[in-house]
């Protein structure tokens, strides 16, 4: 089981900062997606955050002037996160079966990556005691490269016409419900390989069974 007392680290220290306001910045959001997960996002004090970050609660209240302000930021994050995603180009020359399977493999690694559950974990603190703060995040923008997907499929006759967004919708949920929330809600590990090759093959036959053209 997952040990929610060791939060994950969000922003890797690999990524360029030129400066040092950059730095910091980055050094108070993931002392935030720290205090959110191990603490949950109402208990988090922004004393407490800026103790973590190391900096002073003035040059915290400089960057972020509330946790509201913190929360955004790591919507943000999530958001820089898929935009460094590769765009999924469809190829009428492929087998539609193979490039599902790799598309959906792309997707799970993505969500399952320690960064990414880090931050959804303390995004989610949030919005559950919050659900208004949930209106916030834009599930199209987190599925829109599957949807672009979707949408050339269909354009190519690969796929039956349909409501692409809500298609990438179905074909990301499945995936999602057994390889990303048991991790996020029940502190489950992330599945292994072969767990992970299993829920795929099944996703994209159920998937191809509704929208395949037969």
């Amino acid at each position: 089981m997952l040990d929610k007392s060791k939060p994950q680290s969000a922003i890797p220290e690999s990524r360029p900062r030129e400066r040092l306001t950059d730095r910091k910045r980055a050094s108070i959001v993931q002392a935030a997606v720290e205090a959110f997960q191990q603490h949950g996002y109402f208990a988090a004090s922004m004393n407490g955050i800026a103790d973590a970050a190391s900096v002073s609660k003035r040059t915290l209240y400089n960057h972020f002037d509330s946790k509201e302000a913190l929360f955004d930021a790591i919507l943000e994050e999530l958001k820089f996160r898929v935009e460094q995603l590769p765009e999924c180009e469809f190829d009428e020359s492929r087998d539609l079966a193979e490039q599902l399977t790799e598309l959906a493999q792309s997707e799970i690694d993505f969500f399952t990556s320690e960064d990414v559950q880090a931050l959804s974990r303390a995004g989610l603190s949030r919005v559950l005691g919050e659900p208004d703060a949930g209106q916030q995040v834009d599930q199209r923008f987190f599925i829109r490269r599957v949807t672009t997907w979707m949408k050339r499929a269909q354009a190519s006759g690969g796929l039956l016409e349909a409501d692409a967004e809500f298609a990438a919708m179905q074909f990301v949920g499945l995936l999602r419900t057994f390889a990303f929330w048991p991790t996020i809600v029940h502190g489950e590990p992330s599945p292994s390989r072969r767990k992970r090759n299993q829920i795929v093959a099944h996703t994209v036959e159920m998937f191809l069974s509704r929208y395949g053209v037969r």
